[in-house]
């Protein structure tokens, strides 16, 4: 019997009645030139599982293996058993309660074909669930592990190459219940000499499912987390050198692992055990936390992470019973305080002289967002002399306004040279908010010069208090806001328009009557080159 070309692994408990959409979804599969055998392992079911995959296999013959065994008590063990078993040169890891899009697995592996892809993530769709997006933005032939999202997609619903999980001994560890298939994965991506991204085809759907039970809040479930990151950040430190790719794994460990633990069910446990929590989470940060990935920590998982190191339990559930309430908005926002050019986050015992937590765990500034407006876009001026006229606010969310400066900026597509055109205070901003107008002369607006023909694409800045933001600018919108118009100027014309973000950009060109000027001037300097290369034949006859 010839080798399929992938594998479906399916490790199934108690799936019903999930399991024959999900079975379906596989037969369904439009594969081309490729094959696929489907391996499902039922780990103990009692709900009729075991029944159905039994006559789906009868009704499929060459398409499902099954195997029946006692119940292992996670998800490791009947993958595990499935790998040992698998003949396909790829191998995909389906959840009974989900299912797959019809294209999926021939997608997949052309992408793994082409470009001899270890690992090909596959869009994924939430059926009543959120599901990680962010890496789907765009196919990505070859990813880079230092800069890409993949990192947020740690579920093991991936195409693998067969022979990549074996050379690598790539196994899911079966004594631990809580994150082993982020365990795997992250040791999967670490190694791969080449990861690869489907997003223009809906691949994998994962279902919600109605009997969701409830998470516990034991110390036990904590203890199983922290151990789980311990394992990854092992995993880490063993497959990769010093540099950008670990930083980016480790911070989404700290991120999703380690530090987000620090939940509120921490405040339930007894002293001695959260004690011993926070003295686990001491030992990984003490080992893997470094100042690049302080930085690009939000101010909770920073304070997290100092409260840990430094043994400061009260303030810890402090913080934890503050955002706790601030998300269920039983309490005030926290504040922003402006110091020095740099913006604090209020939360419990900033600036507390007795816990001595330094500013720099409070610090947002780099993470500041901006808010804007824009309220008008027209031409301003009559005949050929004339200023594209904006209207608009803009602020610092969360920032009192004082004192507050604007500016635009232009930004040149071609080559990204960018020109600031001035602003003045207009009346009626709302509170905190700074409220503008701005005239641009595109015949003058370069130096005295004019704008050079092409795409310009419109930032606002905003500046208050020392600090400042940068954006593009247009895609929030007064509700009665006019539709944009332009006009022409001297030799030039500008028309405004939004792009398919609803950002603010400019098209300026030569007028028609100046083209052909142009135009015309070029046919004659080309007839006087012409000329100047045929003389004339001076030979006497």
């Amino acid at each position: 019997m010839s080798e399929p070309t992938i594998t479906v692994v399916i490790g199934a408990y108690n799936a019903m009645p999930y399991l024959t959409r999900c079975l379906r979804s596989v037969a369904e599969q439009s594969l081309g030139e490729y094959t696929l055998e489907c391996l499902a392992v039922d780990d103990g079911s009692t709900d009729g599982t075991g029944q159905e995959l039994d006559r789906f296999a009868a009704e499929h013959p060459g398409l499902l293996r099954v195997v029946h065994q006692p119940n292992s008590g996670g998800p490791s063990g009947p993958r595990n058993v499935a790998l040992g078993l698998a003949r396909g040169r790829y191998v995909f890891f389906l959840d009974a309660d989900d299912h797959l899009g019809p294209h999926a697995m021939r997608r997949m592996t052309d992408m793994a074909e082409r470009n001899g892809s270890d690992v090909v993530l596959g869009k994924y769709v939430g059926v009543d669930c959120d599901v990680p997006r962010s890496m789907f933005e765009a196919n990505q032939e070859v990813v880079d592990l230092a800069t890409s999202r993949v990192w947020n997609a740690l579920t093991p619903h991936k195409l693998f190459r067969r022979s990549f999980v074996e050379e690598r001994g790539l196994r899911f560890d079966e004594d631990i219940r809580i994150g082993e298939d982020r365990l795997f994965v992250t040791k999967a991506y670490l190694q791969a000499s080449v990861i690869s991204v489907v997003a223009d085809e809906d691949c994998y759907y994962k279902v919600k499912r109605d009997d969701n039970g409830n998470i516990t809040s034991s110390y036990s479930d904590l203890a199983k987390r922290f151990e789980t990151a311990r394992r990854i950040m092992a995993a880490i430190a063993a497959h990769s050198e010093p540099g950008p790719v670990r930083d980016a794994a480790l911070l989404r460990t700290f991120r999703g692992g380690l530090l987000d633990s620090f939940s509120w069910r921490f405040p339930q446990l007894e002293e001695d055990r959260q004690i011993e929590a926070m003295e686990m989470v001491k030992e990984q940060v003490d080992a893997f936390y470094t100042p690049d990935i302080d930085a690009r920590m939000t101010v909770p998982h920073r304070l997290f992470a100092h409260c840990a190191r430094h043994g400061l339990r009260h303030e810890l559930i402090d913080l934890i019973e503050f955002l706790k309430e601030e998300r269920a908005g039983r309490r005030a926002p926290h504040e922003i305080v402006v110091d020095g050019g740099r913006a604090y986050a209020a939360y419990p015992h900033f600036r507390d002289g007795r816990t001595g937590i330094p500013d720099s765990c409070f610090d947002v500034t780099d993470g500041l967002r901006q808010d804007d407006r824009l309220d008008a876009v027209r031409w301003k001026g009559k005949g050929r002399r004339g200023v594209l006229r904006l209207h608009g606010h803009g602020f610092i969310e969360k920032v009192l306004t004082r004192d507050p400066a604007t500016a635009l900026v232009l930004r040149a597509r071609a080559d990204g040279h960018e020109i600031h055109i001035p602003t003045r205070a207009a009346p009626g901003a709302g509170h905190g908010e700074a409220g503008f107008t701005a005239d641009i002369d595109i015949r003058t607006a370069l130096d005295g010069r004019p704008l050079p023909q092409g795409i310009w694409d419109v930032y606002l800045n905003v500046r208050t208090q020392g600090l400042s933001t940068r954006r593009r600018y247009g895609a929030r919108k007064a509700p009665d806001l006019a539709p944009a118009t332009g006009g022409t100027t001297g030799d030039l014309t500008v028309k405004p328009y939004y792009t398919p973000y609803g950002n603010l950009s400019l098209d300026i060109k030569h007028t028609k009557r100046t083209r052909r000027r142009l135009r015309g001037l070029g046919r004659r300097i080309s007839a006087g080159r012409l000329r100047g290369l045929v003389r004339p034949d001076r030979r006497r006859r």
